[in-house]
């Protein structure tokens, strides 16, 4: 069994099995129980060891049962009390490894039994010594690891009181001497996977009720021990997760107390003069810097609960100090700091959080430091290619962000420098071609800079990059980041050509860009043609971070067929124009038709069927042309959300959609004053935004978008000489104004919409002949648009217009 055991902790498994089979021979002959356990444990774990779950989780069944024999008999021996609790932690690590909930249940339910036969067992022998230091410490560690069961399983319902549990057997414990570093460890573990799960199955009330006790006994070996510095740790997280689950609430109040709470703790530990509490690599490391750490990380969680907000000053307010946090350590420990990997991720990490709410001098200044970390991590290593890499990201991200901005020439600096990173490299010649790929990828993003303002400049570099991505997408077309960057490369000449005018040039792109994605679809399976999927960068110089394109380029041949259609009628080939928008909507039609058990997919084709249609009808209606092809595409998407509708009636997202591409639609055609043609349009958003407020009747917007659906078929009825209808349309919408002022009367915006109905009712009111009543009218949008322009010296008057 020894023998077994070594081989097992030196990974020479055969050997290990070879002398476990030795061992099994023996207690076949001696029939002794506690060898039977052990041979049984040490088999699972093993096979454990090699991957071979299934059967590891039988073996360890089988020792559960022999275990729990044992501990039945006998259950204040020492041995017998570590068998159950190691053989539950054991089996609760194998569940875990499945990470498929559903199968980690269908191995619990059976144990569950003994697990509780466990607790209970442990329960009575404490009532015989109930402050047994040792027998409560055994109790914990088995009800711990009976919680790691039920989290594999997501069991929620039986986590919630075997919690309760473990926090009283906590509470008794702090009446000794025991260590409680480990169990709080454990807890703490627990408490995240467990506050996770609960986030996700809508368990919010279980979660606050084991967070609240979490914080009770953390506070309870604080009062013990006050100046335990690890408990402070493990209490500012509790704070931390009940912060998060108040956050979840739209309870950012609360959320902002718990982590003030969290805070407060971590700064008490900073200190003037601290104290050395580990050597590394004989360095004295400082008790501040893990500390500052923590604080920094836990400013920056606290600013991300204001992200989302309208005011980001609060969340700038902690995202500085975090930042503040982390230039203080890179100061005051340059040698021990300043080449840290764990510090470079965590700037990285709070620049992309000040990019986010809009403050790029703060992320500028996150990733300059970023870039520091790697200079001297560098200069350590010079012959290091990953630390060259690191930095070229950075200038990669630097650039982004500025580009996104429009600061151009800021942007491109940073490109710039990008590539001077890879022109440093010296890859082996199998990585060259990707080396050369990255450096064409940054030329498109540069190109991309000047598309619009300078697009000479902006060809130079599309065209720079052009062959070497068509030399690496020669060499492995499978390779995503050889065929994005050819296709996005081609799309930017294409488009480049198409403002330009150069139709016939243009078309050649588009069609070298159908070629590929032909090519890629005999390649690629075809499910991988119509569905998103993870870009797994291989390769050692391949950037690992993503880069956004138009188009998902090799998914969109019905975008590219689109595009040829449209260039083909510039340059009058109108049968060939005709062709290819009938390519176009065949392979929507058939994306729709495999695809339509995928509710999100075919919702994005069908938004994407619907833009295309949507452009190009507002383009061929500003140039009085046959629209007709553009509302095939258009009547497509309208159709298929209709029939997605039909199969998921509760989704009234699906609805929205209907009612806001109808009152698109009506819209491009009111702008090209086809009155007669918005009529059906916008009836068709009033239906569905009818049905909306029906079901969502508390949505004032529904209602807000129903006004005007009224107010724009009134318009339509009136000059279509139907104007009883329209009457009635006006009639409707003002009512219907009526009612929302009435639900909020220090709302303005029913009373502006008035001067729109009052003068739009008036118009019809004189064409009906009622002059009388339409000069009432017309005197009420008056003195609304008056009264409008005394309290509010910017007022624009909309009277002219209408």
């Amino acid at each position: 069994m020894k023998k077994a055991s070594d081989e097992i902790d030196k990974e020479r498994y055969k050997k290990a099995f070879e002398n476990l089979d030795e061992v099994e021979k023996i207690a076949e002959e001696v029939k002794d129980p506690e060898i039977s356990y052990h041979l049984l444990f040490f088999k699972g774990f093993a096979k454990y060891k090699i991957d071979e779950l299934e059967e590891s989780l039988t073996l360890f069944e089988k020792a559960l049962e022999i275990s729990w024999e044992f501990f039945s008999k006998e259950p204040e021996k020492e041995d017998y009390q570590s068998f159950i609790g190691d053989t539950i932690g054991s089996i609760g690590d194998i569940l875990s490894k499945f990470e498929d909930p559903e199968k980690a249940k269908e191995y619990i339910y059976p144990m569950k039994g003994i697990f509780e036969k466990a607790v209970q067992g442990f329960e009575k022998l404490l009532k015989s010594d109930p402050e047994n230091p040792g027998y409560l410490e055994e109790f914990l560690r088995t009800l711990e690891h009976i919680g790691l069961c039920f989290e594999a399983g997501e069991l929620i319902e039986d986590s919630v009181p075997l919690f309760d549990k473990r926090y009283d057997v906590i509470e008794k414990l702090l009446k000794s001497e025991t260590e409680m570093s480990e169990h709080l460890s454990s807890l703490d573990d627990s408490l995240m996977n467990f506050g996770r799960i609960c986030d996700e199955e809508g368990y919010l009330e279980e979660a606050k009720h084991v967070y609240d006790r979490a914080i009770e006994i953390c506070g309870k070996v604080l009062d013990k021990d006050p100046e335990n510095s690890e408990t402070k740790v493990y209490l500012s997280y509790a704070y931390r997760y009940l912060a998060a689950l108040y956050s979840d609430l739209e309870n950012l109040e609360k959320a902002e107390e718990c982590y003030k709470e969290a805070l407060c703790l971590l700064e008490s530990e900073i200190e003037e003069e601290p104290e050395i509490i580990e050597i590394s690599e004989n360095i004295p490391v400082s008790k501040n810097i893990p500390f500052s750490m923590a604080l920094a990380d836990m400013y920056k969680d606290t600013g991300l609960i204001f992200s989302d907000t309208e005011d980001a000053t609060k969340a700038r307010d902690y995202y500085t100090k975090a930042r503040e946090t982390f230039r203080g350590l890179m100061d005051k420990y340059p040698d021990l700091l300043g080449d840290d990997e764990n510090l470079a991720r965590a700037l990285d990490e709070l620049a992309e959080l000040f990019s986010e709410i809009g403050d790029l001098e703060n992320a500028e200044t996150c990733y300059k430091d970023e870039l520091q970390v790697y200079e001297n991590l560098l200069q350590k290593e010079p012959e290091n290619p990953e630390y060259s890499l690191k930095l070229s990201d950075v200038y990669r991200e630097l650039g982004d962000i500025f580009a996104e901005d429009d600061e151009i020439e800021k942007a491109r600096a940073y490109y710039e420098k990008e590539i001077e990173i890879y022109e440093t490299l010296h890859p082996t010649d199998a990585d060259k071609l990707m080396l050369e790929a990255n450096k064409a990828d940054t030329w498109n993003q540069i190109g991309n800079l000047y598309a619009e303002e300078e697009p000479e400049i902006a060809m130079h570099y599309h065209e720079r990059a052009l062959p070497v991505f068509e030399e690496a997408f020669e060499s492995d077309p499978e390779n995503e980041f050889f065929h994005e960057g050819l296709l996005e490369t081609l799309t930017g000449l294409g488009l480049l050509f198409k403002n330009s005018r150069e139709f016939g040039k243009a078309i050649r792109e588009y069609e070298r860009i159908l070629e590929v994605q032909k090519q890629l679809l005999e390649l690629m399976p075809p499910e991988s043609c119509h569905m998103g999927h993870d870009m797994e960068h291989e390769h050692e110089h391949e950037h690992e971070h993503e880069h956004e394109h138009e188009h998902e380029h090799d998914l969109d041949m019905e975008t590219t067929y689109f595009e040829l259609g449209v260039l083909h009628s510039e340059i009058g080939d109108e049968e060939k124009a005709s062709d290819y928008h009938r390519q176009a909507l065949e392979r929507f039609d058939q994306i729709i038709a495999e695809q339509f058990e995928d509710p999100e997919l075919i919702i994005l084709t069908s938004s994407k069927a619907f833009f295309l249609g949507m452009t190009l009808l507002e383009k061929l209606e500003s140039e009085n042309k046959d629209s007709s092809i553009a509302r095939k595409y258009y009547e497509l998407a309208l159709r298929t959300i209709e029939k997605l509708y039909e199969a998921y009636p509760m989704n009234l997202k699906l609805q929205e959609m209907l009612a806001s591409f109808s009152e698109q639609i009506g819209d491009i055609y009111r702008d090209a004053d086809k009155l007669e043609e918005t009529i059906p349009e916008y009836e068709y958003a009033y239906r569905s935004l009818k049905i909306l407020s029906e079901k969502d009747p508390e949505n004032p917007l529904h209602l807000h978008h129903m006004l005007g659906a009224l107010n724009n078929i009134g318009i339509g009825y009136s000059v279509t000489d139907q104007q009883e209808k329209g009457k009635e349309c006006f009639e409707k919408a003002l009512a219907l104004n009526e009612s929302l002022a009435k639900s909020d009367p220090e709302d303005l915006e029913p009373l502006k919409r008035n001067i729109m109905l009052f003068s739009n009712y008036a118009n019809l009111l004189e064409e009906l002949g009622d002059s009388e009543t339409a000069k009432e009218y017309r005197k009420k949008a008056e003195e609304i648009d008056a009264k409008m322009a005394e309290e509010d010296p910017e007022w624009v008057s909309p009277l002219e217009d209408i």
